[in-house]
């Protein structure tokens, strides 16, 4: 276990281990499945400008995904995800987490817990790695059909399945393609509220700083992933948000994690031997944490770096970041996007210069 900080760390994180057999998660990979065919060599999504809120110093209970004040109904409130797919995401913006798995076209598992979103979308269908990303946070999740395996997989993890079209009202159907409501989803199956996912900075744990040791600023990232172009991202001083600017969706976030991790080919179609990359979270590995600078004397060109290891033991255990001496890494309260980068992804940092 990685020493802790004296002040400072999640509040109320309950952390439980699984006894979901590994054999079932690998079924996505031997069931037949269906014939849809998928591009793989699509590109990256491009869609219309969104932007996160900046960080408040407004009294209220910190959300448990973002760290920001809101009301106690709402902080108490169970999470939603959405999987999300194509070129034009529309309501990104109002999650408070967002895992992205490479594949072609991407996909966004998006989770919505402090906001509401009305007509998020394209939903897409649902992929093995959903339910080993969002079972620690126990959501309803929405999705667009998918293979009959990939469902029977998710049906054993620790979310509750209100995929379309089995039901069908929180769901339209429009020029966007399909768009779900989170309110209508999380009105059909109540259920407890998630735990904190991220150890957060500020005035409450009474920690400045990103990570205890090997920290530097940065002004911009560029991810480099093998056979899925690039990525950059840039501070954004004024918002002191990290802002998209090319290679995905142009969003602006408080904490952007680049997270290396293993990928497995699971079948769409045995028969037709049509395959898709799917993320694997389990495990440990490499990670890279860039993060706003937050209420603190240190404001100036770029935001906050480190370098670090994240490890997720099990099915329903939160997953850890800790820097270089193995202490928790304190994040910036906002939003917070999570890239599952796959083993091969080059990230450069360009270092902030006054």
């Amino acid at each position: 276990m990685p020493p802790q900080r004296a002040a400072g760390g999640r509040r109320g994180l309950a952390s439980v281990l699984t006894a979901v057999a590994a054999g079932l998660l690998a079924a996505a990979c031997s069931s037949p499945v269906s014939s849809a065919q998928v591009d793989i060599n699509a590109s990256a999504p491009a869609v219309s400008p969104t932007a996160s809120p900046t960080a408040t110093t407004a009294p209220g209970t910190p959300a448990p995904l973002t760290g920001l004040p809101v009301s106690a109904a709402d902080a108490s409130r169970r999470a939603v995800a959405l999987v999300i797919a194509g070129r034009h995401p529309r309501e990104l913006s109002d999650a408070d987490v967002i895992f992205e798995e490479i594949t072609a076209p991407r996909r966004y598992i998006a989770v919505f817990q402090s906001k509401q979103a009305k007509a998020a979308g394209p939903i897409t269908s649902t992929s093995p790695a959903d339910g080993q990303v969002l079972s620690v946070l126990r959501p309803a999740i929405g999705y667009d059909g998918g293979t009959a395996s990939f469902i029977q997989v998710l049906d054993h993890t620790k979310v509750t399945d209100l995929g379309y079209p089995a039901h069908m009202s929180p769901y339209r159907s429009g020029p966007h393609g399909l768009t779900a409501s989170t309110k209508k989803l999380r009105d059909a199956r109540h259920g407890p509220a998630p735990p904190e996912l991220f150890s957060y900075r500020g005035a409450d744990s009474g920690s400045s700083a990103l990570a205890t040791a090997g920290q530097w600023r940065t002004s911009s990232v560029t991810v480099t992933i093998p056979g899925f172009g690039r990525q950059r991202w840039t501070f954004d001083g004024r918002t002191d948000r990290w802002a998209q600017v090319s290679g995905g969706p142009p969003i602006q976030v408080a904490n952007l994690i680049i997270q290396t991790v293993r990928y497995k080919k699971v079948f769409l179609s045995r028969k037709l031997g049509l395959t898709s990359p799917s993320a694997r979270v389990f495990g440990k590995g490499t990670a890279e944490v860039f993060s706003g600078i937050g209420d603190t004397a240190a404001r100036g060109p770029g935001g906050l770096a480190a370098k670090g290891r994240w490890a997720k033991p099990g099915l329903l255990e939160v997953t850890t970041y800790v820097d270089s001496k193995d202490f928790p890494m304190e994040l910036q309260p906002g939003t917070t996007w999570i890239i599952l980068a796959p083993r091969g992804t080059r990230v450069e940092a360009a270092e902030a210069r006054s």
